[in-house]
């Protein structure tokens, strides 16, 4: 077998209801060198047996560990693989067939970028919702944009002999963040290409980190914040801005969870930090309920 180009870490906990559909996925490549490196972080379902069923692709290999939360396993992966790129991939997600190819053409393109990535959509009960990458420019994205959020969750492809890389967080108390922290870290002194083509499918279930339990991603948030600030080299304006998108952030999960004192809070710590208009909106939103901000929405249409 020929040595792979790309590697594909798949961590994985109890995803065996969804797993099979992502490895379908990534076996359906048009591009064909590739290996796939399946980490079970200590799930309690049959996801084994469902991994089992691809185990005669020769390309795939299942490696079963104790539960030690998704950044973990993602770097336990990336030590393992053998790739000249590795990309992770969530296992309720799925690449598009021509993912690789196009990432492989942009690739041999740009003469080996160390960051590289394409843009998705959601998938939402069948009904397709583009992400926020559909808005941005095909191109060279750094820091200056992490600061403001991360638009490319972990739908990222990097070179694996890159002596600058940060892998990625393992305390897991920043779970279902360290995507964000591992972007920050490393836009420092690199840049992400954006390739402007969708590829890439998101899950969004119920279950999905981002959605299944608000309470945890705002503590997670709040503690992320600080290791942002600790650990990645900003500018005072930047510092604002980063500051001020996670405390957005928390306001609106904390809303989403009916937690409207504790949105409120988190609100007013935002408001100096963001833009005017968009610290008014959000205020009005925790103050006094959805309904009303899509009628002062309209008023200033």
């Amino acid at each position: 077998m020929a040595a792979p180009f790309f590697s594909i870490v798949i961590p994985t906990y109890n995803r065996a209801d969804l797993i099979g559909l992502t490895l379908q996925s990534v076996l359906g490549q048009t591009y064909p060198h590739l290996e796939i490196l399946v980490v079970d972080d200590g799930s309690q379902d049959n996801t084994a047996d469902v991994v089992q069923r691809y185990a005669t692709d020769a390309r795939l290999r299942y490696f079963p560990k104790e539960n030690a939360e998704r950044g973990a396993a993602r770097n336990y992966g990336f030590a393992r693989a053998a790739g000249e790129y590795v990309l992770f991939l969530d296992s309720d997600d799925r690449f598009h067939p021509e993912h690789l190819a196009t990432l492989h053409a942009k690739i041999q393109e740009l003469k080996q970028p160390n960051f590289i990535a394409t843009k998705y959509y959601f998938d939402r009960g069948g009904v397709i919702a583009p992400s926020d990458t559909a808005a941005l420019a095909e191109g060279w994205y750094g820091l200056e944009t992490f600061v403001r959020g991360n638009a490319l969750a972990c739908n990222i492809c990097i070179r694996r002999q890159n002596p600058g890389l940060h892998l990625f967080e393992e305390d897991r108390r920043y779970a279902a963040v360290e995507d964000w922290m591992f972007m920050l870290e490393n836009t420092q002194q690199d840049r992400v290409y954006l390739v402007d083509a969708v590829t890439l499918t998101m899950n969004d279930h119920d279950q999905r980190s981002m959605r299944s339990d608000n309470s945890a991603l705002v503590r997670r948030l709040e503690l992320a914040l600080e290791w942002m600030l600790r650990r990645v080299t900003l500018t005072p304006e930047q510092r604002r801005t980063l500051t001020g998108r996670v405390y957005y952030l928390c306001a609106i999960h904390a809303y989403a969870d009916h937690h409207r004192g504790q949105a409120w809070g988190y609100a007013r710590k935002a408001a100096p930090y963001l833009p005017a208009r968009t610290a008014a909106l959000l205020l009005a939103r925790c103050l006094v309920g959805e309904g009303v901000v899509q009628s002062l929405k309209k008023l200033r249409a």
